[in-house]
């Protein structure tokens, strides 16, 4: 497969619109080759396709670098969108629990990380010049 320029890396290259995780290796293989197998079945256009392609690459670096039993990645938060089409595709098959999960994983570091920053943004203004001096 050739190699697929993440074309979110322009748009999205700050680097607060990743999300570092751990997850377990055969889980990543399971929606891996969902996507693989979803290509021929599945009607969608170009920018999904690149989504899928740069999503298998994402998974096999990751699964290159496992560590009993788990590996870590680094995702876009905006690949949600993508694995949420591909959860929605294998609906009621056993591929679909896989994909949610790491979907609801996502989600779940999203929100946490947002309310992180509504709680930053309530402090004062002298408690918040503390805080960043220190990072």
């Amino acid at each position: 497969m050739p190699d697929v320029v993440d074309f979110y890396q322009y748009k999205y290259s700050r680097s607060n619109y990743y999300i570092n995780l751990v997850f377990e290796k055969e889980k990543i293989k399971n929606i891996k080759k969902s996507i693989e197998d979803g290509f021929d079945d599945l009607f969608i256009n170009k920018e999904y396709e690149y989504a899928y392609e740069r999503l298998q690459i994402l998974f096999e670096d990751a699964l290159k670098n496992e560590d009993m039993g788990y590996v870590n990645l680094r995702i876009n938060k905006c690949y949600i969108k993508y694995l949420k089409n591909l959860y929605f595709s294998y609906y009621n098959k056993p591929e679909s629990h896989d994909i949610k999960e790491l979907i609801i994983y996502i989600q779940f570091l999203s929100d946490s990380e947002s309310e992180n920053i509504s709680k930053f943004t309530t402090l004062s203004e002298r408690t918040k010049l503390s805080i960043l001096s220190y990072i």
